[in-house]
């Protein structure tokens, strides 16, 4: 039997866990085969290339960019579900940050084919801002929002770490402990920690469609084991592109003091606080689209 809940959330977004996941963002999504697998990415409008790279959680994909990609008409999106995510395939790998950086960088030569303005959140972030110190050549400019590498997220995990790891991905206890960090209540108890003002009425139901699926728990393993963290603190200043920091002033994943040691290391960057928690661009759209639109123009312009 449905929920109050479920019958009033529209008709796309009433899949099952199991079911194939639905796409919040309008557009078109296609997928990116690479190295044997389906990466999956949303695409949509017409223009200069914006690639969206999102957080990363247990229940992380690219639905947290729902409020943003249908109103950048003007420039052709490309929204990615990382490996292990959303729904791409979700392969019993040993994930690490190298993994995703090459995936990053692969997709932008085969797929975007020109520079990009990158948009991260988190690790995400981190990852866009890694990629634009890296090469240069394929990006013309980065909008990081709450990035770790810096204040936190640098130190990948040792031994202990690794054991908790290696629980999560096996087939019993681990299938166990992940189904109940991914449960219902378990989700709307983290999603009240990152949401500032209150849940989004339909971010519940879209993160634990994803933290659901077959396999889900792979990727987010090796989250918990710090193999997904990436330092840039010495990378961030190589940087040649513009630069735009975002972050929520009532973040609680990354808080807003530690936007600090991020510009004490590129002073030059763009530092644009919002009334948010750690998703400025889910909680206020409206005015992320404003500052990310303006950025956008301003990057095209100065090519």
């Amino acid at each position: 039997m449905s929920t109050n809940h479920e019958r009033h959330m529209p008709q796309e977004m009433r899949a099952s866990a199991t079911s194939p996941l639905p796409n919040p963002l309008g557009g078109e999504r296609r997928f990116y085969d690479w190295r044997g697998h389906r990466v999956a990415y949303v695409v949509h409008g017409h223009g200069d290339p914006v690639v969206f790279i999102h957080s990363i959680h247990a229940a992380a994909w690219n639905a947290e960019w729902r409020h943003t990609v249908p109103v950048l008409d003007e420039h052709t999106s490309y929204a990615l579900d990382l490996l292990g995510f959303g729904a791409s395939d979700r392969p019993p790998l040993r994930y690490t940050a190298q993994l995703y950086l090459q995936l990053i960088h692969d997709f932008l030569v085969d797929v975007v084919g020109e520079p990009a303005l990158l948009v991260g959140s988190s690790l995400g972030a981190t990852y866009a801002i890694a990629i634009a110190a890296d090469h240069p050549r394929l990006v013309r400019g980065v909008v990081a929002i709450g990035p770790g590498g810096v204040s936190r997220l640098y130190n990948q995990g040792g031994m202990p770490f690794g054991a908790i790891q290696g629980t999560f991905r096996t087939p019993v206890v681990g299938a166990a402990l992940f189904k109940a960090l991914v449960s219902r209540p378990s989700i709307r108890f983290f999603l009240k920690d990152i949401y500032a003002f209150g849940l989004d009425r339909d971010a519940e139901q879209l993160y634990w469609l994803s933290a659901n699926q077959p396999n889900a728990r792979f990727a987010p393993a090796a989250f918990v084991g710090m193999q997904l963290n990436w330092d840039i603190r010495e990378r961030i200043a190589q940087v040649e592109c513009p630069l735009l920091i975002a972050w929520g002033t009532k973040a609680s994943q990354t808080p807003y003091a530690e936007a600090a040691q991020v510009m004490r290391r590129v002073p030059l960057a763009e530092l644009v606080p919002f009334e948010a928690g750690d998703l400025p661009h889910e909680e206020v759209p409206h005015a992320f689209n404003a500052v990310l639109k303006d950025f956008a123009h301003r990057t095209v312009a100065a090519v």
